[in-house]
């Protein structure tokens, strides 16, 4: 379960938390790593343009507030990183592998190791130009999540034929949804999943027109429970 996921870039990057990320010939496979304890990971980024390419790797932390947005800040005291190099070229049609070891002091971590290439001008009066491309790791403990550990309820927008689903995580522990269902509305549809980060809430927006007497949205986790609620009118 716990594997590299391309199809969640698109979160992380709104994040959040959400396929390899174009970058005008540079590109970085995969996004996103999960591992239970501890990683024991690689990702490769790829110079498909002309020249060579000079990359800096460093580790950064992030934050993810309640609406999917994320915010980048130093990495947590706890957690130590490895990598065999934070510093390389790339020439121009090959690729680059990095190796890296974590491990954190607390029961799960998050963290982003952010890849800087630079395109060195050569004329002086040319603009510089940096790609930065995050390969985003989870680090999950060993517990489970629980149904009882969250709290779900769906209602009515602030708009016209939307909707929002509050999911509140009342445990310590990190997890993730796998995917959000909707059905019984006037426009039936889905979403991708997001992390769900220790004590704290998500809120997903949705716009699916008039609910029937029977409109309920399924959450679906990826530590192998669902939860199906009704709106609440």
């Amino acid at each position: 379960m716990f594997k590299h996921r391309a199809n969640l870039l698109k979160a992380v990057c709104l994040c959040c938390l959400f396929a390899a990320i174009p970058g005008v010939g540079q590109t970085i496979t995969p996004p996103i790593a999960e591992y239970r304890g501890k990683a024991d990971g690689m990702f490769e980024l790829r110079n498909d343009g002309d020249a060579p390419l000079a990359a800096i790797v460093e580790v950064q932390g992030f934050e993810v507030d309640q609406d999917g947005s994320l915010k980048y800040k130093p990495a947590d005291k706890d957690l130590n990183v490895v990598m065999g190099s934070n510093s390389f070229i790339i020439p121009p049609h090959q690729t680059h592998m990095v190796f890296y070891k974590a491990v954190s002091k607390k029961p799960q971590a998050w963290f982003t190791i952010l890849s800087t290439l630079t395109k060195a001008a050569t004329n002086r009066q040319q603009m510089r130009i940096n790609f930065v491309l995050p390969h985003v790791v989870y680090l999950y403990q060993k517990q489970k999540l629980k149904k009882e550990d969250v709290a779900v309820s769906v209602s009515p927008g602030s708009k016209p034929g939307e909707f929002q689903v509050e999911l509140q995580n009342r445990s310590d522990k990190l997890a993730r949804v796998g995917n959000l269902n909707w059905r019984g509305f006037e426009k039936n549809g889905e979403s991708g999943g997001f992390p769900v980060f220790p004590n704290a809430k998500r809120i997903v927006r949705f716009q699916a027109g008039s609910p029937s007497s029977d409109a309920n949205v399924k959450v679906s986790f990826e530590d192998g429970f669902s939860a199906d609620v009704a709106v609440q009118q």
